[in-house]
């Protein structure tokens, strides 16, 4: 099987975990991955989603740490594919990472909504995860109706209240989503929450990165290991 990762290429950044979480748990189960990016080429992350930053929210974050120590995979993130050059026939589900740059570059976005537009027509999975989800907006009538989450309007009035003026958000995810007539829902902005419905997976943040992961990949296979009593 093979994914392809659609993460932002705007200088405001993506989140690591987000990017290396999900590449982690499908790559070690045999998955292929493919990186894109709106432009293609060097993509940068979040200093604060970087373990090794002095100022890390994610200085615990051993799979980043991993990635990061193998050169292969941090060249994967400076030769990201141009989206528009990406044959989408190749892959089995998309999944679109966070960070305050998806809501720079990937929304609204017409190389973003022909993507997920392609995956969404082939029943294929479609999966995106915190600020990412606001990808979600480009193809307001296939999630209309749909229970999703999302980085929460909460969430991003605390980050603004944090770093002052000059830290922009041009779109809200929780806004965008609502307005797409999803079925929104959340829980407190730092806890974890994954939502499926039918082949469409979302999680809320970066906290969510690994349950999220693996519940993509259930809706890949069509199976989970878990069983119920």
């Amino acid at each position: 099987m093979r994914v392809l990762f659609i993460i932002s290429g705007s200088d405001t950044a993506f989140w690591l975990s987000e990017v290396t979480h999900p590449y982690w748990h499908l790559t070690e189960r045999g998955v292929e991955v493919d990186f894109a990016s709106p432009a293609g080429g060097k993509v940068v992350w979040d200093q604060y989603s970087d373990p090794y930053f002095k100022n890390s929210t994610e200085a615990d974050d051993l799979v980043s740490k991993g990635f990061l120590s193998d050169s292969a995979l941090r060249t994967k993130l400076d030769t990201t594919l141009a989206l528009k050059d990406v044959d989408l026939d190749r892959y089995d589900a998309v999944h679109v990472a966070g960070g305050r740059g998806a809501t720079f570059d990937l929304y609204p976005n017409a190389e973003v909504e022909k993507a997920l537009e392609h995956f969404w027509a082939s029943d294929k999975v479609v999966g995106a995860i915190c600020h990412g989800a606001i990808a979600l907006g480009n193809i307001p009538d296939r999630v209309r109706g749909r229970r999703v989450t999302g980085y929460t309007l909460e969430g991003d009035q605390a980050l603004e209240r944090l770093f002052g003026s000059g830290f922009l958000i041009p779109h809200y995810p929780q806004t965008v989503l609502e307005e797409a007539g999803t079925h929104y829902t959340r829980v407190a902005p730092n806890d974890p929450l994954v939502v499926i419905d039918g082949k469409l997976v979302t999680g809320q943040n970066q906290q969510s990165a690994s349950e999220y992961a693996l519940v993509l990949l259930h809706a890949m296979t069509g199976s989970s290991p878990v069983t119920k009593a």
